[in-house]
């Protein structure tokens, strides 16, 4: 059985929908038996998980709606995965979804597309919340939950225990320019000893490091994967993505925060109720907050608790058991 899954990635649009679509990729093909090809619309990237599968990068000027025409003529696909960024969904793609269907093919959205669908088999969402626009038409079903997020990890998380290992992640493409500011902001604030693992994204632009710092600063380049800075991290920082739920995941007591305007607003306030982490409103107030965490055990012990209790299930095998329904 052949998949096609179809992302995009690059600068400016970062590497959740590539992460997604990996974690997707490789639950088909363990699962199912899938050979999946990957179409990656973007800048390309070196990452070592893409060699596990056929791939191939197309420039946004490319038409992504005829190469995902041609692909799926010169293989038998039974499978269409589509986690497309919402500024680049093609204007015509309701004709596409249509042929896919006619011709056999179970079309699948991950994390949009809502307002197609009724020309599509199922909608995906990684989220635990979805509020449904007013006047939202029926047909696919919409699965979400803290069971459906679609997570990159490889190990399994560990109890965890405090201690001056502190990770920073911005995003894949530090899209608002945090490395120049942050990691100053940091070494000024955490106590004495702290040891800072900053992650530099393959779109991002090198931190800007203190001229005499008073850390212990290490910079990631563009690592292959965060497992292991993850499950040894004693405390976290990040911007609101795919990786703050790997940071869960891994029980890592975290300071989360949105560097986008009012665009995570509600998911951070939902995030704040239910003590998975603590949410700041900017990054002075994260670091504010970082720095409270690393002194009180009791409340980073209560956050590593709350936050593994809420994610006993991968996405991938939600998407799998969802995937194996739609083809029985």
């Amino acid at each position: 059985m052949n998949a096609l899954i179809v992302c995009h990635a690059g600068a400016g649009l970062g590497l959740g929908h590539l992460t997604r679509s990996l974690v997707v990729a490789r639950a088909l093909h363990q699962e199912l038996g899938a050979k999946v090809h990957l179409l990656i619309q973007g800048d390309p990237v070196q990452r070592s998980d893409l060699g596990e599968f056929e791939h191939h990068f197309l420039s946004v000027q490319e038409n992504l709606l005829y190469a995902v025409r041609q692909q799926v003529q010169n293989v038998d696909v039974k499978i269409v995965v589509l986690d497309l960024h919402p500024r680049l969904v093609p204007a015509d793609i309701d004709g596409l979804l249509e042929d896919l269907r006619r011709g056999g093919c179970k079309v699948i959205s991950v994390d949009g597309l809502v307002n197609h669908r009724s020309k599509l088999d199922l909608v995906f969402i990684p989220s635990f919340r979805f509020s449904p626009a007013e006047g939202l038409i029926g047909a696919a079903p919409i699965l979400f939950g803290w069971d459906c997020f679609l997570l990159n990890v490889r190990r399994p998380p560990i109890e965890w225990k405090s201690g001056g290992k502190v990770l920073a992640l911005t995003g894949g493409s530090d899209a608002t320019g945090l490395g120049k500011t942050l990691p100053t902001l940091l070494n000024e604030a955490l106590p004495g000893g702290t040891e800072l693992h900053w992650v530099t994204g393959p779109y991002a632009q090198e931190p800007v490091w203190p001229v005499f710092p008073r850390l212990s600063m290490l910079n990631h380049q563009s690592p292959s994967g965060l497992d292991d800075l993850m499950a040894e991290a004693n405390y976290a920082v990040t911007v609101y993505g795919v990786s703050f739920f790997e940071l869960l995941y891994y029980g890592v007591p975290t300071v989360v925060f949105s560097p986008y305007g009012n665009k995570d607003d509600e998911e951070l306030a939902a995030i704040a109720e239910v003590g998975v982490a603590l949410v700041a409103k900017d990054e002075v107030d994260a670091v504010g907050k970082l720095k409270e965490l690393m002194a009180d055990h009791k409340l980073a012990t209560s956050l590593s608790h709350h936050a593994r209790r809420r994610m006993p299930t991968l996405g991938g095998q939600k998407f799998v058991q969802a995937v194996a329904a739609l083809l029985a």
